[in-house]
């Protein structure tokens, strides 16, 4: 039996029930694959069906503001790709009059669209025999192969598209793209793949590199992480009159542009060097660690009246003063979100 066969029916009989399979929509298709960038499924299946309640169509999303698309998918992180989905949908409503492109190198040209995701768009919706490389799919074949370097090299990238070029069933391009992601997910996983439970488990056993070799440990090869970079954010809780919270909207030359926080104290060391002022309350730490930085978010509460504060106020641009029952209206990034919520200022269910 040839690999794509053999690979197919193992799909068949294993595959996960899930909603964006077995649909030929490209829209929908689109915003699982955006979503499942950087997020594990089960993660990402309540925002999915959150979009879609939200965004039932590309020109639903096209007419979003970009504030009710970051409020919607706020918890998730990687905002980029939140911003870039809102600029596709806009592309897509008024140069394709809301019609999805069909070829590849259409639906390349979108923002925050890259290989991976055009081949498995145009496979899925449209039959178009373009092979996907994502994580799974690399941890499979360099087993499977034998290739030794590094995963997230361009190399290593290009020499699995080429040897899946040569495998691809292009009579059933979707069917074998979803079949050799899905085996590195739930078969050839990072630990205890199905060749740990012994010879047989696996049907590429017999000619997986990895296996023969007892390399499975050791493929893929990953490059030591450098460390990341340490900052500490500093955040001021102000309340105003009438129930009320002051706020602060980021610049567009941030992380997390576009989205809200609260205002901040203009200090970088941590904790110790800030609660020497009487007029200050330290109230909570929390950490979070990104992709390329470790961050820690410190907040305190000061009054309102208080001239160093009308000061910091006044001087920091995007400060609004907002309803605090209105305040599921706005996107935060993680930490803030969750300090809002852990100090009750709104409800557990009104911040998702």
């Amino acid at each position: 039996m040839i690999f794509s066969e053999l690979l197919i029916d193992w799909y068949e009989q294993n595959r996960r029930s899930l909603p964006w399979r077995d649909i030929r929509d490209p829209y929908r298709i689109w915003l699982s694959e955006i979503i499942l960038q950087q997020t594990r499924v089960n993660q990402g299946l309540p925002y999915y069906e959150r979009f879609l309640e939200r965004f039932p169509t590309v020109r639903h999303l096209a007419s979003a503001s970009e504030e009710e698309v970051l409020r919607c998918w706020q918890g998730l992180g990687y905002y980029s790709r939140a911003r870039n989905l809102h600029a596709a949908a806009k592309i897509i409503h008024e140069r394709h009059k809301d019609v999805f492109p069909g070829t590849y190198e259409e639906i390349r040209a979108l923002p925050g669209i890259g290989p991976y995701t055009a081949a498995a768009i145009g496979s899925f919706a449209f039959d178009l025999c373009h092979p996907v490389v994502d994580g799974n799919v690399i941890r499979f074949i360099c087993r499977l192969d034998g290739i030794y370097e590094p995963a997230n090299s361009a190399v290593c990238r290009k020499k699995i598209g080429e040897l899946l070029s040569g495998r691809i069933d292009c009579a059933r391009p979707g069917t074998f793209n979803q079949a050799v992601m899905e085996f590195g997910a739930l078969a050839c996983t990072p630990q205890s793949p199905l060749c740990s439970q012994g010879s047989g488990a696996c049907p590429f056993g017999n000619v997986c590199h990895a296996f023969a070799h007892g390399a499975t440990d050791i493929l893929p090869v990953k490059e030591k992480k450098k460390s990341l970079p340490v900052c500490h954010l500093h955040y001021l809780l102000v309340y105003g009159k009438d129930d009320t919270v002051w706020l602060r909207k980021r610049g567009y030359d941030d992380l997390w542009r576009g989205m809200y926080d609260l205002p901040v104290l203009p200090l970088s060391d941590e904790v110790p060097a800030v609660c020497e002022r009487e007029d200050i309350v330290f109230l909570a730490h929390y950490s979070q660690n990104l992709s390329h930085r470790k961050l820690h978010f410190y907040f305190y509460r000061a009054e309102p009246d208080t001239p160093w504060v009308e000061k910091c106020l006044s001087e920091q641009a995007g400060c609004v003063e907002v309803k605090k029952n209105e305040l599921e209206r706005y996107a935060f990034p993680v930490s803030v979100r969750r300090f809002l919520k852990d100090l009750a200022i709104v409800g557990p269910n009104k911040l998702r």
